[in-house]
């Protein structure tokens, strides 16, 4: 069902003054019977819908691109149960450099493309490692790099489509990200960090103020698939809402408005069990 929707007011009247602004969010976000009703439009993707669908991710064109070497898919290692098992928020990072394979793997099975089809008009739908509401989805992966083999320290854009790292600025990110981070000290140990955005309009678009749950419910998606594939490959990882907005969006030359930081994740080797690369990875 497409479905586009005003803001609803709560059932009786105003809103109280102490209710809280989370409280307005939930209110005013919820899904009513009344909504779907009064809905416009055949129960049925159209043009534009498939348009987003088939484009649902921003490129940095005119940015030097470095593509990312292609791991196959048996090459991260434990079976799904264990991985799942062994997942820990981990904050011991290594002083070791990331591959070049482990970043690639990271960015492959967390949100790269994983198949395709093709779609009314000729366009192409590709399928990603993680499920989205209308198959819109509105995260966008930075990392913020000091640390990683045959990769220059900066700050580069996830390039789906390509599988590849778009070089936005040059220069170790590490000091910026501390502040950026509310002083959090893994900013400058972690090989990476990675910052997710989202453009929320290319979910909201479609849903309405709904829609905006919907991007907050695929960024725990990905975020999910971040951990495991840093936990398959044996690496430290661990997340934090801790930063302030603006200047996380200042950071990624992005309004904080249309596309805002929503998620920071800190990606290093793990210095309590330190692993040797997987074998299989390409090197």
């Amino acid at each position: 069902m497409i479905f586009r929707r005003q803001p609803a007011l709560r059932g009786a009247g105003q809103p109280r003054p102490e209710e809280s602004l989370a409280d307005l969010f939930h209110e005013n976000t919820k899904l009513r019977r009344a909504t779907i009703m009064a809905a416009d439009g055949p129960d049925e993707y159209g043009v534009r819908e498939l348009e987003a669908m088939a484009r649902a991710y921003k490129r940095y064109r005119l940015h030097p691109q470095l593509p990312l070497p292609r791991v196959p898919a048996g090459a991260i290692g434990p079976p799904l149960a264990e991985v799942i098992a062994a997942r820990r928020s981990k904050r011991n990072f290594a002083s070791r450099q990331l591959e070049l394979a482990e970043v690639s793997a990271i960015m492959q099975w967390s949100y790269g493309v994983t198949g395709e089809m093709g779609i009314a008009g000729g366009g192409v739908q590709r399928f990603r490692a993680v499920p989205s509401a209308g198959a819109l989805y509105p995260a966008e992966i930075y990392l913020g790099v000091r640390a990683v083999r045959g990769l220059e320290a900066g700050i580069y854009h996830y390039e789906v489509p390509e599988n590849s790292l778009a070089l936005l600025s040059r220069g170790n990110p590490a000091d910026r990200l501390h502040k950026v981070c509310c002083g959090q000290e893994y900013a400058r140990q972690a090989a990476m960090v990675v910052l997710i955005s989202a453009v929320i309009e290319r979910t909201k678009r479609k849903y309405g103020d709904r829609g905006y749950r919907y991007v907050l419910l695929d960024i725990g998606h990905l975020g999910q698939n971040l951990y495991l594939a840093c936990t398959a490959l044996g690496l430290a990882i661990m997340t934090t809402c801790g930063f302030f907005d603006d200047e996380a969006a200042d950071f990624l030359g992005i309004d904080g408005c249309d596309e805002a930081v929503f998620y920071v994740a800190f990606i290093g080797g793990n210095a309590d069990c330190e692993l040797p690369r997987h074998p299989q990875l390409p090197g």
